[in-house]
């Protein structure tokens, strides 16, 4: 199997209460704001070999609150204002309905991640979801990979949906910056135990380093940093 053909895992970044400033209902270009650390996030993720694909409700636009070019203006910027930081993301892919359209897309269902999949090749499996609500982190589950909840945005006010949740998050973060770290030891112990990364170098040096990096990863579940 040739390298172009080689599933990569990918981060599934919710964007509003995660990586900007939730507006609610955001249809300006002007009112986009990132949090400080979502450029440096997206790039650590990058470095560690995974995908970065933006996966957003937007029931603005069947509410009749703003429209498509509205949204498109308002994700043009907040594009434009990654790359002035040197981040770059591989897809963006949003949901227009409501609830009651029922819909295949609007997140915790899984269409988005599906289309993803598809379009960038992309391992479901050892993939990871963070975003600012229940939906958000289920979508991950849901998609055969795992969900983290940030406290941004709305996360504080869905931290208590998550008692009634069958399933929980993986982690409760305080921000995107600290469910990065979770995200990266999660990724880095699964390969470990997949055999994907050797236990011990040729200098015999990296059996401590990994039994190390093992017990740090032995945290709970729920990180607030």
């Amino acid at each position: 199997m040739g390298k172009n053909n080689i599933k990569k895992p990918a981060a599934f970044l919710d964007r509003d209460g995660t990586l900007i400033y939730d507006k609610n209902y955001l249809s300006s270009p002007e009112r986009v704001r990132l949090y400080s650390y979502s450029a440096e996030s997206i790039k650590k993720l990058r470095k560690a070999g995974f995908k970065i694909i933006v996966v957003t409700n937007q029931s603005g636009i069947a509410r009749g609150i703003f429209n498509e070019k509205d949204l498109k203006k308002v994700n043009k910027r907040f594009v434009d204002l990654l790359k002035e930081q040197g981040a770059k993301i591989d897809g963006l892919y949003y949901c227009a309905h409501i609830d009651e359209n029922s819909c295949d897309c609007r997140k915790p269902k899984t269409a988005m991640a599906l289309k993803a999949a598809k379009e960038h090749n992309i391992d479901l499996e050892k993939s990871y979801t963070v975003g600012d609500s229940v939906r958000d982190y289920m979508f991950g589950y849901n998609s055969g990979g795992k969900g983290i909840l940030v406290l941004t945005g709305h996360g504080k006010e869905q931290m208590k949906k998550i008692k009634s949740q069958k399933i929980k998050p993986l982690a409760v973060c305080k921000t995107l910056k600290q469910a990065v770290n979770v995200i990266i030891n999660d990724n880095y112990k699964l390969r470990i135990t997949n055999g994907a990364c050797p236990r011990v170098s040729k200098s015999g040096e990296s059996t401590a380093n990994s039994k190390k990096a093992i017990t740090n990863q032995r945290r709970s579940h729920y990180e607030e940093e």
